[in-house]
């Protein structure tokens, strides 16, 4: 997806790209195999229709909404959860963490990353030990979530766009993060920037890849390359891997699509669906089983909606109904899916039953959603 740095008198639209990067992005977060966990509560990062304001709801098992527990959060947002702790990202122009306790219902910190890194994601390892992804920076951060600290960072500078020649970028625009096992995926999306009337625009141009670091010892390990561009959003079920590629959502040209990772060895299995069979921009993908998945398509009238997919056999299904733009983040619990609705009528969290693709109730939100996490009983 192509990002634009627009001029200062479009602040507005430059929010809403930057809500769409923020989409691309969000991904669910699966509980761990093997452990038995429930769903305790949802974190949703809201913000206005406008993109005039930001805020974060929790929702609790019984479905009800706790909204406005943090005003004046920025609109540039994510949000990610590991036990009782939420984990917000304020991103490009603040570049900053927010570790939130939904137990105390409290702020614990806030951390400034910046200047002029663009975070994009944290994927949390263990309690002390995290990594944050920047679009602007070589470097992938190593986050210490307990003390709320960045401890060191790990190269990345041999995967920037063009690496090692004339036409070289300072990073490889690293995005979307992942955690298997001890090993963390970092999709790096390696665009190149082209100037146009309205500013600076980033475009699909280098082979995209994913660099799989060991979080043991903060060493790159392996690369894997992709055969779409501007991998933006990655989901693990099982020992597999989706990418999301949004390919250039202006240029028919550059095709995205979806491609499946074998993790155990690192191998790219392919494409197992064209971003043609969709029929629109694809975004956000999310994981369910080896058989089903589901992404955020986006049609020419710029709303979103929500499709489901299977990886093994390389078929799309048909758009869920009753979404009018989807394009608030979705999540994924184990039981059910859940996605942000973010429609001129209607917003507030759905409630989707992956076996039947049905919307099953909406649940009201402060201001409309625009990204989801699930936190997971301890």
């Amino acid at each position: 997806m192509r990002k634009v740095l627009v001029l200062a008198g479009s602040l507005v639209v430059l929010l809403m790209l930057s809500a769409l990067q923020m989409s691309c992005s969000d991904k669910s977060v699966s509980p761990t195999p093997g452990k038995e966990s429930k769903p305790a509560l949802l974190a949703v990062a809201t913000v206005a229709a406008d993109y005039s304001a930001g805020n974060f709801d929790i929702i609790s098992e019984d479905y009800t909404a706790e909204p406005d527990l943090l005003p004046g959060l920025y609109t540039d947002l994510v949000a990610r959860a590991r036990g009782r702790y939420v984990y917000i990202l304020e991103r490009y122009g603040r570049d900053k963490v927010i570790k939130y306790d939904s137990k105390d219902r409290k702020k614990e910190y806030e951390e400034v990353l910046g200047p002029d890194l663009n975070i994009q994601d944290i994927a949390i390892v263990s309690d002390t030990k995290a990594y944050i992804s920047a679009l602007e920076s070589s470097g992938l951060i190593v986050f210490n979530p307990a003390a709320g600290r960045k401890t060191s960072t790990i190269d990345l500078s041999s995967f920037n766009t063009y690496a090692g020649t004339d036409s070289a970028e300072a990073s490889p625009f690293a995005s979307a993060l992942a955690v298997y096992g001890d090993y963390v995926y970092v999709a790096c999306q390696r665009l190149k920037t082209v100037q146009t009337d309205w500013g600076s625009s980033f475009v699909p141009a280098d082979t995209s890849l994913i660099a799989v670091i060991d979080s043991r010892d903060n060493t790159v390990s392996a690369s894997i390359k992709l055969s779409k561009k501007n991998p933006a959003s990655i989901s693990v079920s099982g020992n597999r891997l989706l990418v999301s590629s949004s390919g250039d959502w202006y240029d028919p040209d550059v095709p995205g699509g979806v491609e499946l990772i074998d993790l155990d060895n690192n191998t790219n299995l392919g494409v197992v669906a064209e971003k043609s069979a969709f029929g629109g921009s694809i975004s956000t993908v999310v994981f369910v089983s080896p058989d089903k998945a589901y992404i955020n398509v986006m049609g020419a009238d710029w709303t979103t909606g929500i499709v489901p997919f299977n990886p093994a056999t390389k078929t799309v299904g048909a758009a869920i109904g009753g979404i009018s733009d989807g394009s608030g983040g979705l999540a994924y619990d184990g039981s059910k899916l859940y996605a942000g609705e973010r429609g001129a009528a209607t917003n507030g969290v759905l409630v989707i039953n992956p076996n039947t693709n049905a919307v099953e109730r909406t649940i009201a939100t402060g201001m409309p959603p625009l990204s989801i996490a699930v936190i997971f009983a301890d």
